[in-house]
């Protein structure tokens, strides 16, 4: 048996999963940044869609003293 061809073709099988495994870790940390670009971006609608409903609540109290 061809022990250093074995070895050489372990180490080829080793190092093409360690590529799959880096290329693994480039997809999910992507996959991360889209999730905090996606809060982040939810937080600045919500806060948006509050400062809306807030204002909406300070005309309508100023109308009559009283919510509508």
């Amino acid at each position: 048996m061809d022990y250093e061809s074995l070895e050489k073709q372990t180490i080829r099988k080793q190092n093409l999963y360690i590529r799959q495994l880096e290329e693994q870790l480039a997809v999910y940390e992507e996959k991360d940044r889209a999730q905090e670009r996606l809060i982040e971006e939810l937080n600045r609608a919500l806060q948006l869609f509050a400062d809306g409903v807030s204002d909406k609540k300070a005309g309508e109290k100023g109308k009559g003293g009283a919510y509508e």
